[in-house]
């Protein structure tokens, strides 16, 4: 739906009903559109991301299992070269 300035100010109430329903409603100045109604939509808080520290700090140092198949570095095998191990064996390009 799209209104004028002078219609908004005219018939508000209407309108606004209107945009509750889940219209959207298109408020224009001198025919062009300028600014948009929308009703504000209560959402479902979400649940926060699960702590993982714990389970993190369980988790054995990286290593490579294989080395041969790691074509960037062979012989890397320590957690210091993990960021560059793994770059190698995703890249895409």
């Amino acid at each position: 739906m799209q209104v004028s300035v002078a219609q908004i100010k005219a018939k508000f109430t209407a309108i606004a009903r209107q945009a509750a329903l889940g219209e959207e409603v298109i408020i224009t100045t001198r025919g062009k559109p300028a600014y948009r109604l929308l009703a504000i939509v209560e959402t479902q808080e979400r649940q926060p991301f699960p702590d993982v520290t714990a389970l993190a700090m369980q988790s054995r140092p990286y290593s490579v299992k294989n080395p041969s198949t790691n074509p960037a570095n062979p012989n890397s095998s320590d957690t210091a070269n993990f960021v560059a191990d793994w770059r190698a064996q995703n890249e895409r390009f």
